[in-house]
């Protein structure tokens, strides 16, 4: 059986991370399945580092700095894109968050008799009850939640659909090192208090000055801190020393070395922190897709995280002194937690070899 996992460019790397580890286990389940990679991302180092075979058409952000209009952009990307996919002629097409690509570039190839699966990642309320989703889903054959089920809200004509699968949080495979290995590789000592900054995938110019800004702030208190700018960021951030810089992809197993987090509230960060049972105090962006404010003030309501209330800078500092003082009693508290494995690309990589068996 030949898939193909099409990861559009964005902002992050939730959608490119979740089609990943997917992919994994579908080879884990089906090792002789062929397996192609498609994407816009402008992740670094992918896809040189990448488990799979890939062809990458640089993205919408490359094109703009390389000179490019987007009329010339566009007019050249959709004909790759498609001849690509003609080509391997695979037997399921799995998308990730925008059903048709983000501009639209997947349209023709809905009406081509392949087996098509879409990971419906949580998205803001209005989205999912836009007709144009409901149009474009009536395309595909699997659509899976990456939630536990009715944790998050779902298009209402979605709910009794035979199609929808709910597989739990679809999570990089990497196991989690222990915070003992970790530190000495991340070369921590074994008592110093270190935290973790992560503001998404490094796409994002709010993230960056969020890092600046907490930055400038832990230096003061005299605490040190790694900052995880992301694989879209190929160069020292700015205001970020050498060494408080961490250029790993993913970050997820070094986890553990860290006494705690301030990140982003994006799907990926948040279930990953709360896997490795790390403190953290989040700072929501918004997004046109991902509701990170609500799913901030959901996990905060059931005492799992910090949060910065709205968007206002001036909270900031405060918002952080108040987590530094509470955070030994938060570092207790996480420990105690029941410990949770998230095994969702297990299951989803199940449903989509099921589609071979009922056809």
């Amino acid at each position: 059986m030949r898939f193909l996992f099409y990861a559009s460019n964005g902002l992050g790397i939730g959608h490119l991370s979740r089609l990943l580890s997917v992919a994994q286990s579908v080879s884990t389940q089906a090792p002789a399945s062929e397996i192609l990679f498609l994407t816009q991302s402008e992740a670094g180092p992918f896809p040189e580092t990448f488990p799979f075979y890939a062809i990458r058409v640089p993205g919408r952000n490359r094109a703009r700095t390389g000179g490019l209009t987007a009329k010339s952009y566009l007019q050249t990307v959709r004909p790759l894109i498609l001849q690509a996919i003609a080509a391997f002629d695979p037997h399921l097409m799995v998308t990730d968050t925008f059903p048709e690509g983000p501009e639209k570039e997947l349209a023709p190839a809905m009406e081509w008799p392949i087996h098509k699966a879409f990971i419906f990642r949580e998205q803001h309320v209005r989205r999912t009850e836009d007709p144009y989703l409901h149009q474009v889903l009536r395309r595909y054959n699997r659509i899976l939640v990456p939630h536990d089920e009715g944790t998050v809200p779902i298009p209402a004509f979605l709910k009794n659909d035979p199609r929808l699968r709910w597989t739990g949080p679809i999570l990089p495979l990497q196991p989690l090192l222990s915070r003992e290995e970790a530190r000495e590789r991340l070369g921590i000592p074994p008592d110093q208090k270190t935290l973790l900054l992560s503001f998404g995938g490094g796409g994002d110019p709010e993230g960056k000055q969020r890092a600046k800004d907490v930055a400038l702030f832990l230096r003061r208190k005299k605490i040190p801190f790694f900052y995880a700018s992301g694989p879209l960021n190929h160069t020292l951030p700015e205001s970020i020393h050498a060494s408080e810089w961490l250029p790993l992809w993913p970050v997820r197993p070094f986890l553990r070395a860290f006494d705690g987090a301030v990140a982003s509230g994006g799907y990926n960060t948040v279930h990953e922190l709360l896997e490795a049972r790390i403190p953290a105090f989040l700072c929501g962006f918004s997004r046109i897709l991902d509701p990170q404010g609500e799913r901030i003030e959901r996990l905060a309501g059931e005492g799992l995280v910090m949060a910065l209330k709205g968007h206002d800078n001036g909270r900031l500092e405060p918002s952080l002194d108040i987590f530094l003082d509470k955070l030994p009693e938060l570092i207790e508290s996480v420990r105690a937690r029941h410990p949770v494995v998230y095994d969702g690309s297990r299951i989803a990589a199940g449903i989509l070899l099921e589609i071979f068996q009922t056809t």
